[in-house]
């Protein structure tokens, strides 16, 4: 299976990023990136790991999420044979403000 990335969860790709560069630097920038990719990878290769997203239970999509680090959560549900990583999550803010445009 594809993973593609939709516009939003790209947007926050990069504020994370940026984020983590600003306050750590080069080398966890870095390895955020690896962390994140090697899970969207594994989520290629095995959609069905992730467990159905507790706070987007009531939207029409079936939305899933799958923990990359102890602070970020990848949010995507699957499309014919695509699976759309629709956000990433720090799971340190409001909720709320998270799953707005989903």
């Amino acid at each position: 299976m594809k993973a593609i990335w939709a516009n939003r969860a790209v947007k926050s790709l990069h504020t994370l990023e940026d984020y983590i560069l600003r306050k750590f630097g080069e080398l966890k920038r870095q390895q955020f990136m690896r962390e994140v990719e090697m899970e969207a990878k594994r989520l290629e290769e095995f959609p069905n790991m992730g467990k159905p997203e507790p706070l987007l239970t009531h939207r029409r999509k079936a939305y899933f999420s799958w923990v990359v680090n102890k602070k970020t959560k990848l949010i995507y549900y699957v499309s014919g044979q695509q699976l759309v990583i629709a956000n990433i999550w720090d799971v340190r803010k409001e909720p709320k403000a998270a799953t707005k445009g989903l």
